[in-house]
């Protein structure tokens, strides 16, 4: 989640290391004391869902071989090559070549999300002239599973996951300058797991709607991988269904957090006959759509989601997050619980979207904003909308997704960066000028900045 080679396999004795559980603590507690061990080999297919795969597959892209599975380096391509493995093995069609879908981004990103770019593209419809700004590579990780149904299989519900993570911890650690591999065993190796789970669970008896499991690239530097999809997406979104978020599921405690249960009129009853039936742990429901994690770019192109976490920790975004940490049998429940909820959906019954109350927002040295959510993945000058949140200012002004603000306040928006500190001296209830791109055409409008 964004604040933005192995051994032989050792005896289940070794893969699982048990720690005591004493009268005093909660059942989420003792439900969850199996911890991961590490160097194991990877999982071989079977339906079932058990924490000695989670823990295999959290092992293996948690090794230090995978060097933190920073977008853009070898570390993060091993890690997509094993998980397209993976795909093929469980008979997922790819939608695209050897199951990629590549795109670039900044290549700044990596190195300090406060760089400037001296010069901008001079491509079609850009502002300025100059040298191409330096570009990085790399891939969501997609494969489908086409549905039982033939009247309904051309509908889909996206089941998600991002598989890289901060590398070296030069941008985003908490604790800079260690050097230190980030291996992101929760963030975000546990909820690869349980996307693989889920696949290998439903390959074996696939639902009326078709699955479309995603593994995201480049989430920890801006959601970019989910922003891509929803750009250029390889199942047409108008036919996509639901997306189902999985992003740090690997410490279950006393409660699981639910995000985006507004989203949708269906989700309050889905959730509840799960509870009813003894599928769910105790939920923390929170109804919006928006949050640090891939749901939110799904959300804001119009699609209902849902995404499970079960909440930060002292190792989060830093050298510690490794598999012995990961709370195994919790993992499970989790992931059980997720194969029941995507059974729900893609079993055919409607899930209509709804506007959710907005309070989950990125945490920014600012009071006030636009609602909008930045495109992070755009290399040319100014803002690029990936979202405009309905009835925010941006869409009172006029501004809609694919936008790109050039000018606010009176001052030039040379980039992301540059649009945060411009932010940062304005006032609520204060209007100023923007003006923004539109297919090659300016605009020039009104907005009213709202308090955070």
């Amino acid at each position: 989640m964004s604040i933005r080679v192995l051994v032989a396999l050792p005896a289940l004795a070794a893969l699982l290391a048990t720690v005591p559980a004493t009268a005093a603590q909660s059942v989420a507690d003792r439900d969850s004391v199996l911890r991961c061990g590490e160097n194991l080999p990877p999982p071989e297919p079977t339906p079932a869902i058990t924490a000695a795969e989670i823990c295999r597959t959290i092992a293996v892209l948690a090794a230090d071989s995978m060097e933190g599975r920073e977008a853009g380096t070898a570390g993060a391509e091993r890690a997509a090559g094993w998980i397209a493995e993976r795909f093929a093995a469980l008979g997922l069609e790819p939608l695209a070549d050897g199951y990629r879908q590549e795109f670039s981004f900044p290549a700044a990103l990596k190195r300090d999300p406060h760089a400037r770019r001296e010069t901008a593209p001079a491509a079609h419809g850009e502002r300025g002239a100059g040298h191409a700004a330096e570009l990085s590579t790399t891939a969501n990780v997609v494969g489908v599973l086409r549905g039982a149904d033939p009247d309904l299989r051309g509908e889909a519900v996206v089941v998600g996951a991002h598989y890289d993570h901060l590398g070296r911890g030069v941008v985003g650690s908490l604790a800079p300058g260690t050097g230190a591999i980030h291996n992101g065993a929760d963030d975000n190796a546990s909820g690869v797991a349980g996307l693989l789970e889920l696949a290998e669970a439903f390959a074996a008896d696939p639902p009326a709607r078709s699955l479309v499991f995603l593994a995201f690239g480049g989430e920890e530097l801006g959601t970019l991988g989910s922003q891509h999809w929803t750009k250029s997406p390889l199942w047409p979104l108008e036919e996509t269904v639901a997306m189902v978020n999985l992003d740090m599921i690997g410490r279950m405690r006393d409660a699981l957090t639910v995000y985006g249960t507004g989203t949708s009129s269906a989700w309050p009853t889905i959730l509840d006959s799960l509870a009813a039936a003894g599928k769910a742990p105790e939920l923390e429901r929170v109804p919006d759509g928006y949050g640090p994690s891939d749901h939110a770019a799904f959300y804001g192109a119009g699609i209902p989601v849902i995404a499970l976490f079960t909440g930060t920790h002292e190792e989060y975004h830093r050298p510690g997050d490794d598999p012995e940490t990961i709370r195994a049998r919790g993992t499970e429940r989790v992931v059980r619980l997720a194969k029941a909820l995507v059974a729900a959906v893609a079993a055919g019954r409607p899930i209509p979207f709804t506007r959710a109350p907005e309070t989950e927002r990125r945490a920014m040295a600012f009071d006030v904003a636009l609602g909008v959510v930045p495109d992070y993945g755009h290399a040319g000058e100014g803002l690029a909308l990936g979202s405009v949140r309905a009835g925010g200012p941006a869409d009172a002004a006029g501004l809609e997704a694919g936008d790109v603000i050039v000018r606010l306040a009176g001052r030039e928006v040379t980039d992301v960066y540059g649009y945060t500190e411009i932010l940062s001296t304005l006032e609520a209830g204060e209007p100023v000028e923007v003006v923004w791109r539109r297919d090659g055409a300016e605009h020039a409008g009104t907005v009213t900045p709202e308090a955070r």
